[in-house]
Order: structure tokens, then sequence, then C-alpha cells
């Protein structure tokens, strides 16, 4: 059964306000392993943007999110199993919303064991999932990955 239908309810998300997609002009890429601290990894990605000169659009210190958790899904390729597998987790913020640069960190460091030598591997923004039927109001987004 996919991740993506096991959200199924009510839509409070839509009704919370949470915006259909964030971060779609946002470049990166799953890859390099973890990272020990967000200042490390928003340089990282600082340098990525300034690399394929787009270094505007990334804003680490912008509210991207106004929620204190958020549920993450995506998929990936499992080589042992020949199986794609789909995969959630939850993220807590450090305050009562993520910024990008924090969600992106906590992002990253949660899915680039399993993506980094995945084919879809790069990251296109998140989209809400509006069926995530959480009682608590938590809203869940989609990880966008491209190849």
């Amino acid at each position: 059964m996919s991740i993506f239908n096991l959200f199924r309810g009510k839509d409070k998300s839509r009704e919370a306000g949470y915006p259909k997609e964030l971060m779609t002009d946002v470049y990166w890429a799953f890859y390099g392993g973890t990272y020990s601290s967000e200042k490390d990894f928003v340089q990282a990605v600082d340098k990525y943007h300034t690399e394929l000169e787009r270094k505007a659009e990334w804003r680490p210190g912008e509210v991207a999110l106004q929620s204190k958790e958020v549920i993450i899904l995506y998929s990936y390729w499992d080589e042992n199993e020949d199986d794609e597998v789909e995969a959630d987790f939850s993220l807590v913020a450090d305050k009562n919303f993520f910024t990008a640069g924090e969600l992106l960190f906590k992002i990253h460091n949660k899915v680039v064991e399993n993506l980094q030598d995945d084919d879809h591997h790069f990251f296109e923004g998140l989209t809400l999932y509006t069926e995530n039927g959480h009682e608590t109001h938590i809203p869940g987004y989609a990880l966008m990955q491209g190849s």
C-alpha cells in the first residue's frame, strides 16, 4: 500500500491554510552524507546555488512553514529488495515554525542515506499532501524528487 494512501480522512491541513507548495525555487541534491550543523548545511546550499547562479532564490532564514511539526513523505529505490520504498517521517521545528534552512537541513539529514545513490536525488520542492487526515492538524508534504 502506498504511504500516500495511508493518510486518508478529513483534510485538516487544508483547513489550517498551509501552502500547497513549498520551496519549489530551491535547488539541492541529496548526497554527501549528513551535516552536523544547520550552519554548515546552509553554507553548502549557498555554494550550490552560487554555482548554479541561483543565489537569489535561496533564502534560508525566511519562514517556509508556519507549523511546529510536519510529516514528510518520500520514496527511494531499495536495491536489496529491488523495489521502490515509500517512507514518511516527522520533523519538529526548533521554534514554532520552520525556516527554509532548517526544514531543508532536517529533510536532508533524514533522507540522504536512502537518496544519495538514487536516480531521483534532486530536491524539487514540497507539495502539500491534502489527504493526510491527521486529527492533530500536522501538515503532510510529499518530497518532490527529480533526476
